[in-house]
């Protein structure tokens, strides 16, 4: 039987370039969440102003040097350490958290649109979700990046913060895998095992091992290092185990 989306190998293109889309789609609108709460408090001039970086493969594909170009240090010496907290945190709470409930609850609409839109509406929502997994926890207890930026700017440690921005990362991780993966993978594997297995592992390895992994990476410490062994040594196995029980279709 034909599928919506061609044969199993062209649904795998298919994901693979959705993938990609949707993570550059949702990498810019995290660091635009950042940047234009910077212009809205009066901190930027142009909020489109951001650190794009250069014609590299690894920019152009994963925009590895994109960065919100928002100048923290004089704002936090003129005394605004309210307006570096709402900045640092706009990106995950906002970019992210924000836009992945907006997602979910246009998911109908927009699922209703084919199963390509379908297809992208679940990474989308992975690629916010996944984001949230590599602040809180992964990148939350450490010196920098944007959990540490807002710590600073509310002039408390990042360990008073951390269990306030747990509750809502799990909350967002939890939903995406209890409720959005159960509800999409069978709906746009269409039953077909190949496609049902070519979701589950892409999903696991890109959430846990991709985006749980970012704690070995920028210097974040051992505390980040440990939390990203945790993601891939423990949970993308565990994850991918649980959502093909769940999202595989018995005969």
């Amino acid at each position: 039987m034909k599928r919506a989306i061609g044969g199993d190998m062209a649904f795998a293109l298919v994901t693979a370039v959705l993938l990609l889309v949707t993570h550059a789609v949702a990498y810019l609108i995290h660091e635009y969440a950042h940047s234009f709460t910077a212009w809205a408090l009066g901190y930027m001039a142009n909020p489109l102003a951001l650190e794009y970086g250069g014609l590299t493969p690894g920019n152009l594909v994963f925009l590895i040097e994109v960065g919100d170009n928002v100048a923290y240090d004089p704002i936090l010496k003129g005394g605004d350490g309210l307006a570096v907290a709402a900045i640092a945190l706009a990106g995950p709470l906002i970019g992210n958290g924000l836009l992945y409930i907006l997602l979910h609850a246009l998911a109908p609409r927009l699922a209703a649109r084919g199963p390509v839109a379908a297809s992208f509406l679940f990474w989308m929502l992975l690629m916010c979700a996944a984001n949230m997994w590599s602040y809180v926890p992964i990148r939350a207890i450490t010196t920098h990046a944007d959990i540490a930026i807002a710590a600073e700017g509310l002039g408390i440690g990042v360990l008073p913060l951390f269990p306030i921005l747990l509750v809502p990362s799990l909350a967002l991780v939890g939903h995406f895998f209890l409720k959005a993966c159960p509800r999409f993978i069978p709906a746009i594997a269409e039953g077909a095992s190949a496609r049902t297995a070519l979701m589950v592992a892409l999903t696991g390895a890109w959430f846990f091992l991709l985006f749980g992994g970012i704690g070995f990476s920028g210097s974040y410490g051992p505390v980040s290092q440990a939390f990203s062994i945790l993601s891939e040594a423990l949970l993308m196995p565990l994850s991918v185990v649980w959502l093909w029980q769940r999202c595989s279709v018995k005969a």
